[in-house]
């Protein structure tokens, strides 16, 4: 089955992180000891996660990371596929041609399926969301 990656759960960890700095800039250093992330590691989730917009980055010695949006207004979705790309629970979801069988493969529809299950409780969550605890009664 598929899995997320430690990157994408770094990258998750690091905005819940500024999701609760409320606005306040954060440093890779500060984001790392809070949530315990390896600090060389983050810098490039950072990188990711600015390239992706979803964080503002400044360097030297005021420096530091703050979101973008507000965190209600970033669905879990952007930031898993800022990091990971597509949530694919079986690769012919988007390429058919991988299987001999390519799209006559019935069993191909229940994937598909739950791709679009996956990707809606994604969308469906915000930052918000995780950064207090909700699940919207899920």
């Amino acid at each position: 089955m598929f899995s997320v990656s430690a990157r994408t759960q770094y990258a998750i960890r690091a905005m819940v992180c500024l999701a609760r700095a409320e606005g306040r800039q954060l440093t890779t250093a500060e984001i790392a000891a809070a949530e315990q992330i390896p600090p060389k590691y983050l810098e490039g989730i950072m990188t990711a996660l600015k390239n992706a917009g979803l964080v503002s980055g400044e360097r030297g010695k005021h420096g530091g990371f703050r979101l973008l949006k507000a965190p209600a207004d970033i669905p879990m979705l952007r930031i898993i596929e800022a990091l990971d790309g597509s949530v694919m629970p079986v690769n012919c979801v988007h390429t058919p041609d991988l299987c001999s069988l390519g799209c006559s493969c019935m069993p191909r529809q229940f994937w598909i399926g739950l791709k679009d299950v996956i990707d809606a409780y994604m969308r469906d969550h915000s930052l918000q969301d995780i950064a207090e605890g909700n699940d919207h009664g899920h």
